[in-house]
């Protein structure tokens, strides 16, 4: 896939030329099925187009159009139950830490907390599913305003 120079910063294409954790992996497959996702619906991933992109992935937009995309779409409620108008773009969240196979959250927020299983690497790995940061219309335009900027 040609990417543009913003679409190659969003997903970091720096991190193919070195070995990634699943938890990195997992970022850059989903920011390219993003980016993937709006130029299938003609939203060409610019400045001018920053509401255009918030509309399109918004939880309800994209759980109805890809629910094979995240097992939340078919579910019919969000992983963030606390947001009301919940929206995906920043699903891999740029607070996250994925450095860490466990992950971990780069602001502290006390909102976040290790959920365990015996089937993740490490035993344990970060969730964020009670944080709002991020996660609503307001926040992704700031993120992408000062993304293009």
């Amino acid at each position: 896939m040609n990417y543009t120079s913003q679409e190659a910063k969003l997903f970091n294409l720096s991190n193919y030329l070195s070995k990634m954790n699943p938890l990195q992996q997992w970022e850059t497959k989903f920011r390219e099925e993003i980016i993937q996702d709006l130029k299938e619906e003609g939203i060409e991933f610019k400045k001018e187009n920053i509401e255009e992109i918030i509309k399109a992935t918004s939880f309800k937009e994209r759980s109805r159009k890809y629910q094979d995309k995240c097992p939340y779409y078919s579910m019919g409620h969000s992983c963030h139950p606390k947001i009301p108008e919940l929206n995906c773009f920043l699903c891999a969240c740029p607070n996250y830490n994925s450095n860490e196979e466990i992950g971990g959250c780069k602001i502290q927020s006390p909102k976040g907390k290790f959920h365990f299983h015996k089937n993740f690497p490490m035993g344990k790995v970060w969730d964020c599913s009670y944080c709002s940061i991020n996660h609503s219309a307001e926040e992704v335009r700031k993120y992408l305003t000062n993304f293009f900027s």
